[in-house]
């Protein structure tokens, strides 16, 4: 919105102007109508930003794996349902922050959502891994998660709150899948290129001085 647009046929500049003249009793009307104009410019949350499936150049079996590593062994996930042949990993839910700072630690992984009778008490994770054959030597993997904060009423009451990922685990969990897989390529045994030889022995003999042409 412009400095000049109108709020029902009023400009904000002429709202301006009346803040400052006239009885204290007139400028109520003309802060509230600001107010209004002010309150949605600050208080747009962030959007879902998940991430694109990811294709490998890698064998199902090698990326299956490799995801089953990066969520058990790295990242210390529980494994809910694990179908290799239909390509689907689900993990238990992970208790990833509980206490005081649920609320501003779900800010920053999910999108917000404002409990104004009651508090926030912890927060969890699942993540559900589609492992996909695109040719014998390709594979496609999409990572998508189930986030959940507990909310707790004033009258006691408890509830499991589902919100909205902002992407943040789906691009932990691929980017360890990445670099695991980019670690196994580089171990690969090809042929070096001269950047990737290693540098060989210095001749401890003095140079033979060059002679002048007869």
């Amino acid at each position: 919105m412009s400095f000049n647009a109108r709020i029902e046929g009023v400009t904000l500049k002429s709202l301006i102007y009346q803040c400052f003249r006239g009885p204290a009793w007139r400028l109520l009307p003309s802060l509230a109508a600001l107010f209004c104009v002010a309150v949605p410019l600050s208080s747009q949350t962030e959007k879902p930003s998940l991430p694109d499936p990811v294709k490998f150049i890698n064998k199902y079996d090698v990326v299956w794996n490799v995801v089953h590593w990066a969520l058990t062994e790295n990242m210390g996930l529980g494994i809910e349902l694990e179908d290799k042949p239909g390509g689907r990993i689900v993990t238990k839910p992970y208790e990833f922050i509980t206490g005081s700072l649920t609320a501003s630690e779900v800010q920053k992984v999910a999108v917000r959502k404002d409990t104004p009778t009651g508090t926030w008490l912890k927060a969890h994770y699942s993540a559900e891994v589609l492992i996909e054959t695109v040719t014998p030597i390709e594979t496609l993997v999409t990572v998508r998660t189930k986030i959940e904060a507990l909310s707790r009423d004033m009258d006691g009451s408890e509830k499991w709150v589902p919100l909205d990922s902002l992407g943040v685990f789906e691009k932990n969990i691929l980017g360890k899948v990445s670099m695991k897989l980019l670690g196994s390529e580089m171990k690969l045994d090809r042929k070096k290129g001269f950047w990737e030889k290693s540098p060989q022995p210095v001749d401890p003999r003095a140079p033979k001085p060059i002679r002048p042409p007869a």
